[in-house]
């Protein structure tokens, strides 16, 4: 099939893709082709953040240079289009407008690519409008409590979850919590829990070199965006309780992380491309989801968690909903339980206190990996595929 896929920017696919870069990377690698359509932000840029004024840049050339193919090395076809976009979410009028804007250039270059009524698949809510009068199946993917982030607005945002809903012929939901709020939105919601490129990951269980950047000594890892759900004041009590384990973390932030850089055994290295991080995994004693505990959390299903996983990495987590089934598997035997989670604070260092003492060996890293070798990004997009199959419109 022929698939329009709404998302964020292409070029996080590089270092840090979301399950919609993955999902897109699997379906393309199944023979259907891609557009994926770069939507607008969800909050109001600012003039005055350097970083704001250099996407808008960014975006505006882009958009004018019109569809491209993805860049990089991608298995099959997939393009990338940048619409022009007002970037107000704010405005009621404004996402009518941007909805309109992306709907109709989607269409057109859908058109031009040859596409036979394609799916639309969106996950940006403020871009719900796009949904309206597709010609095709409509799908809304929701993969996040929306209304729950600090840097958005909150009933903007529920309503806008709400209308992706209304406008959808079906809803796939990335988490338990998710998929009962999306019930009482709509009627055909499926869960489909995230995935993980296992190949990939379990590179790691192989390689000996280690990164030259890492410290010596026992280290306690994390890879991801150091955003608002990092709880820092657990990081900086557990480095301050555990003085001689390195707290290694990976990824860009997008909040002030100033207090952690102040603790002489964090180390914040900044993000590393995808294909790397097994190298770094490899050389994790053990890994750790420090998220704090909320509405946005509890919502969440950690992509980070398979993928620590799938490269034999033990990891000691706060209390999720969707890390919780994970911490009742073994990989060999009752002792052999690979994931701890943690109710409080005192209990998450106790953890990572002990599986520090006693890193895994080669061998308990091979169980581990193995225990998730079925949950891959390919299986994940298959059960996406059937939903689109069985829903109706079009």
């Amino acid at each position: 099939m022929d698939v329009v896929i709404i998302a964020n920017a292409w070029q996080a696919s590089h270092d840090n893709p979301t399950s919609k870069h993955q999902i897109a990377f699997e379906l393309a690698r199944m023979g259907h082709r891609v557009l994926w359509v770069e939507g607008a932000g969800m909050r109001k840029p600012s003039l005055g953040s350097s970083s704001d004024r250099s996407r808008i840049v960014d975006k505006l050339r882009k958009a004018f240079a019109g569809a491209r193919r993805a860049p990089g090395k991608v298995d099959g076809e997939i393009h990338v289009l940048t619409p022009l976009l007002l970037p107000i979410p704010s405005s009621a009028w404004v996402r009518r407008l941007n909805g309109m804007m992306c709907r109709v250039r989607a269409s057109r270059v859908a058109r031009r690519l040859s596409f036979r009524t394609p799916v639309l698949i969106n996950y940006v809510p403020v871009l719900a409008e796009a949904m309206r009068g597709w010609r095709g199946k409509v799908i809304y993917h929701c993969v996040d409590r929306w209304s729950a982030f600090d840097m958005y607005d909150s009933e903007l945002m529920d309503a806008a979850d709400a209308a992706c809903c209304r406008y959808s012929d079906a809803v796939i939901a990335s988490s338990t919590d998710l998929y009962k709020h999306c019930r009482t939105r709509h009627d055909r919601v499926s869960l489909v829990m995230h995935g993980v490129n296992h190949a990939n990951f379990a590179a790691g269980l192989d390689a000996a070199k280690r990164p030259p950047d890492l410290p010596s000594g026992a280290i306690v890892g994390f890879f991801g965006l150091l955003s608002e759900w990092l709880d820092q004041d657990l990081i900086c009590r557990a480095a301050r309780e555990l003085p001689d384990r390195h707290f290694l973390l990976i990824g860009r932030a997008d909040v002030n992380v100033d207090r952690l850089a102040r603790e002489p055994n964090v180390h914040l290295l900044g993000p590393r491309p995808f294909d790397e991080l097994p190298a770094y995994i490899a050389h994790f004693d053990v890994g750790t989801i420090p998220f704090v505990v909320n509405e946005l959390t509890r919502a969440v299903n950690p992509i980070k968690l398979r993928e620590m996983l799938a490269a034999g990495c033990p990891v000691v987590s706060t209390a999720l909903p969707e890390v919780e089934p994970y911490a009742r598997i073994s990989a060999g035997g009752e002792e052999d339980s690979f994931v701890d989670v943690a109710s409080d604070a005192d209990g998450f260092i106790a953890a990572l206190r002990r599986r520090t003492e006693s890193p895994p060996d080669a061998d308990f890293r091979r169980r581990i990996s193995d225990a998730v070798v079925g949950e891959t990004w390919e299986a994940k997009t298959r059960e996406i595929v059937e939903v689109v199959q069985r829903a109706p419109g079009g």
